[in-house]
């Protein structure tokens, strides 16, 4: 099969729903409850049961926003239904750190939304949920975008179910009002690298005294910084090409397209000044993944279908001037339209003290309720095709565009595992500030970066 022939095939399965939800299938309830038990005849009711003393269950999620879902969660009716006499206590803002801590020293959490899953689907730390899955009446692996479910499988074991924040992540956010106000066209975004570097140095700005003010596009940034896991490798993306086969073991880093994305990526580095942008970032409120962008000191970023929404709640006046078009690639792919679709899951931990019995909470999490306050709080999708396809993309300005890419899209980053994924991400980090610091050619850090990665591989013990 030629490779466009894949590429159309998989944008066409992306959100095709399957025969059983074609129709306008509703996302599934919880089941319903049983009949309250008839009162006895006579005189003297039979006493009340004694109350059955729940378990008490362990949720965590690394992320902080979740906070702000909590106590919504604990106002369903869905809730309740889900856990019965069971207490969860759900952890917000729990660090990779602890997280692994927690997991080597045999004391998880019952399940948990993390980063970085392949440490742990690649470990034997995990509940297979093949049975779980099949006696539920609520998921159903029909009803998921079909990446996002296999994705949560290792080597053909299912372990998770994916949940709180799914989708698609590829897309340039702009500030329209900073656009025009630099002498640029907000109604013809760049679709480029070079044009992208253009629009940079109009945008970018100095004070009197030579200290940089406003950027207009750090370009490693939110997604654009990407190495693996749920958000891709941005960089392999753009320059298309695939950074590793997880079944020969074999990286490809050391080509034209790396050295390139290296060299290119870091001009936007070099015209700031290196030491410029870490003095920006060190200003509180002006941090990476949406923190400038919103303070208005950043004019663009790339990030995925989420931004719309999350700048909506953290910055409403901003939002209204979020503009979004096709994330930047290099002139050799100019008229490609790049997309990725991926997302975060729930797991369940073998060493957890009740991880069957807190499989309640994967069917919570697809239940309307919960996908309503999710996104309607922060602006998250699931990756369920019932709700995405009831799903008002306007509600967020910008929100569209990732809508109508699903369609338009002519070339799906491929979803890679890669067990030593963390190692990638280091590496890739100190190479390309070697790079942007003129401390090394691109060509000179893609080379370092292959050697890097292989010789890791075999010290991990995947390599021969």
């Amino acid at each position: 099969m030629s490779e466009e022939r894949k590429l159309a095939l998989s944008r066409r399965q992306f959100l095709s729903l399957a025969a059983a939800t074609a129709a306008g299938a509703a996302l599934a309830a919880c089941a319903p409850r049983a009949p309250a038990p008839s009162k006895p005849e006579g005189d003297e009711a039979a006493p009340p049961p004694a109350k059955k003393e729940g378990l008490k269950l362990a949720y965590w999620v690394f992320w902080t926003q979740y906070g702000d879902l909590v106590e919504q969660f604990r106002k369903t009716e869905e809730f309740a239904e889900a856990f019965g006499e069971n207490e969860i206590d759900i952890q917000v803002g729990v660090s990779q750190e602890v997280f692994l801590t927690n997991v080597a020293a045999g004391t998880p959490p019952d399940v948990a939304a993390t980063s970085n899953y392949i440490n742990y689907l690649s470990r034997d730390v995990l509940v297979p949920i093949e049975d779980l899955v099949a006696n539920s009446s609520i998921i159903k692996p029909e009803a998921f975008i079909e990446s996002n479910w296999t994705g949560c499988a290792y080597k053909g074991v299912q372990y998770g179910v994916p949940a709180n924040e799914c989708f698609v992540r590829r897309g340039l956010n702009y500030n329209e009002r900073m656009v025009a106000e630099a002498g640029l066209d907000p109604d013809n975004p760049p679709q480029t690298w070079p044009e992208v570097f253009e629009w940079h140095k109009k945008l970018t700005k100095f004070d009197a005294t030579g200290n940089v003010i406003q950027i207009g596009l750090d370009p490693y940034d939110a997604c654009g910084g990407s190495t693996g896991g749920v958000d891709g490798f941005f960089m392999a993306d753009s320059w298309g090409f695939s950074w590793f086969d997880p079944e020969a073991g074999k990286f490809n880093f050391d080509n034209e397209q790396m050295a390139e994305a290296f060299e290119v990526m870091g001009e936007f580095f070099k015209h700031v000044g290196p030491d410029q942008m870490t003095a920006l970032r060190s200003v509180e409120g002006q941090g990476t993944w949406g923190g400038s962008f919103n303070a208005e000191v950043q004019a663009m970023i790339i990030e995925g279908y989420w931004h719309p929404g999350e700048t909506v709640h953290e910055k409403p006046e901003v939002s209204k001037l979020n503009r979004c078009s096709w994330a930047p690639v290099p002139e050799s792919r100019r008229g490609t339209k790049v997309q990725y679709g991926d997302g975060h899951m729930v797991l369940f931990f073998k060493e957890g003290k009740h991880p069957i019995e807190a499989f309640p909470v994967a069917e919570f999490l697809q239940t309307k309720a919960a996908c309503d306050i999710i996104f309607k709080t922060i602006g998250w999708l699931p990756a369920l095709k019932p709700y995405l396809q009831e799903t008002d993309p306007s509600i967020f300005p910008g929100l569209d565009f990732y809508f109508k890419s699903v369609d338009e899209a002519t070339y799906w980053g491929p979803i890679v595992q890669c067990e030593i994924e963390d190692f990638v991400g280091t590496k890739t980090w100190e190479l390309r500030e070697s790079v942007y610091r003129g401390e090394m050619t691109g060509a000179e850090a893609a080379k370092e970066l292959q050697a890097l990665c292989e010789e890791e591989w075999k010290a991990a013990g995947y390599g021969a």
